[in-house]
């Protein structure tokens, strides 16, 4: 298959109500349709949040990258990365990692779809069903009583782990995990999750008060890029110390893997540089005993978890259900991998009408 025709487009779409901090938070999904000689196309995309930041990676994307993938063989996918990556690097660290991603997920759901596999089986798939938590549910502006129907509602679907997110109110934290450990019991496991709120002091505080409740892991407590204190976490609290979600390349991991300050590594492969880049920081974790737990987009991620042997858990985010025209199937706490060609995704034509942007 060859690519005979490329498109850039973003799709703006509101954030759940149960995990926003604001009102009118957004996610822009920055996506390109990849279309071949055969009549295949595939479809990836990166995302930012709120700011709308996605016209500067969809103008790298159209003025930069598509044209240079143009031509191109799908089966190329991997040297198409390499090539992409030299181009971009000396930008930094962020919109050519999403560009790239974009790209990336496009061509593997090519690949995938023209074997007329799933996607995971395409990554080497290892399983048909990968353990998950629930999240999504546990925005810290929720109240008390509603983050606890909420999180007690996974359970009852039959997850035994959920997600908190904390951070905004330290104080008012422990209060919120202790509701929470008392409506759930012993046995499931909660996350708490500071998307980079705290300082260090601060989350060494609230780390040590969180074990009371037996908490199965503290993510990114303090800003995603700091090692040193990553580092100083894992080495004074007795919970894992898990993060990545905002790191953009493999080279970043292992600088985290190397000073021994993350338990489980948590990429996303929309940042990332997609599939590609997203495989090597899953067999990066595997050699050095680490778990690993991609994060967010569920409808993605299945496929890349579904190919790991060391997969801790995915995260159970539903953002894209009401936008999606297959979402993903759950049983006992698992999320099974989708058997349809490619990775699955098919945006409503009710979503592209209303959201589209560009």
């Amino acid at each position: 298959m060859q690519i005979i025709k490329t498109e850039s487009w973003i799709l703006r779409l509101p954030f759940v109500r149960t995990s926003r901090d604001f009102n009118d938070a957004h996610h822009e999904l920055i996506g390109v349709t990849l279309h071949t000689d055969t009549g295949e196309t595939g479809t990836g995309f990166a995302f930012v949040t709120d700011f709308g930041g996605g016209v500067a990676v969809k103008a790298l994307l159209d003025d930069v990258l598509l044209p240079r993938v143009q031509g191109r063989p799908v089966h190329e996918a991997k040297a198409i990365w390499h090539e992409l990556w030299y181009i971009t690097h000396r930008l930094g660290r962020g919109i050519n990692s999403f560009a790239i991603a974009a790209i990336d997920i496009a061509l593997w759901d090519l690949r995938a779809r023209g074997n007329g596999h799933s996607l995971a089986r395409e990554l080497g798939q290892v399983t048909d069903r990968v353990p998950a938590y629930g999240s999504g549910k546990g925005s810290p502006l929720l109240p008390v009583d509603e983050l606890v129907e909420l999180s007690a509602g996974y359970v009852e679907q039959g997850f035994q782990a959920v997600k908190v997110r904390i951070g905004v109110d330290p104080a008012a934290d422990i209060e919120r995990v202790r509701a929470v450990r008392r409506a759930l019991g012993d046995s499931v496991r909660i996350m708490c999750d500071a998307n980079e709120r705290l300082d260090l002091p601060t989350a060494l505080w609230l780390g040590n008060r969180l074990a009371e409740f037996d908490i199965y892991w503290f993510e990114e407590p303090v800003v995603s890029d700091d090692v040193a204190a990553h580092q100083r976490l894992a080495q004074a609290l007795p919970m894992p110390i898990v993060g990545g979600e905002h790191l953009c390349s493999s080279r970043e991991f292992v600088q985290f893997v190397n000073a021994q300050a993350l338990d489980v590594l948590q990429p996303n492969i929309c940042m990332v540089g997609g599939f590609t880049e997203g495989l090597r920081i899953g067999e990066l974790a595997a050699a050095h005993g680490l778990g690993f737990a991609p994060h967010f987009m569920s409808e993605l991620h299945i496929h890349l978890a579904a190919a790991l042997k060391n997969t801790t858990y995915l995260e159970y985010f539903p953002f894209l259900d009401e936008f999606i025209e297959e979402p993903l199937e759950h049983a006992d706490g698992h999320i099974l991998v989708p058997e349809r060609p490619g990775h699955g995704i098919r945006f409503t034509e009710a979503t592209w009408n209303r959201y589209r942007t560009g």
